[in-house]
């Protein structure tokens, strides 16, 4: 596991640690920054953002964190789901 992660996984206490701010979980680790340019409506686009958050996770050796789990991911992209539809009602 990458050193990094290793270090903040022993500092682990709650889940809250993991949050890249006090008020923002982002993608369900602190490490994890990949911007959303452009808000997914299409299972095409989610899957598209999915992959790239999941490639990056990889990539930094997130996935082998013991508290990181890759449903953060599917998480967030259902909250940007049920932010779109509650956006489209209030139109």
């Amino acid at each position: 596991m990458n050193q990094i992660i290793t270090e903040c996984s022993c500092q682990w206490k709650t889940p809250n640690h993991c949050s890249l701010t006090p008020t923002c979980k982002g993608w369900g680790c602190r490490f994890l920054t990949t911007p959303i340019d452009k808000l997914p409506t299409t299972d095409k686009e989610k899957a598209k953002l999915f992959s790239k958050v999941y490639r990056e996770a990889k990539e930094k050796g997130v996935l082998e964190c013991p508290h990181y789990r890759s449903l953060f991911i599917d998480e967030v992209l259902e909250n940007i789901e049920k932010s779109n539809v509650i956006q489209q009602n209030m139109s």
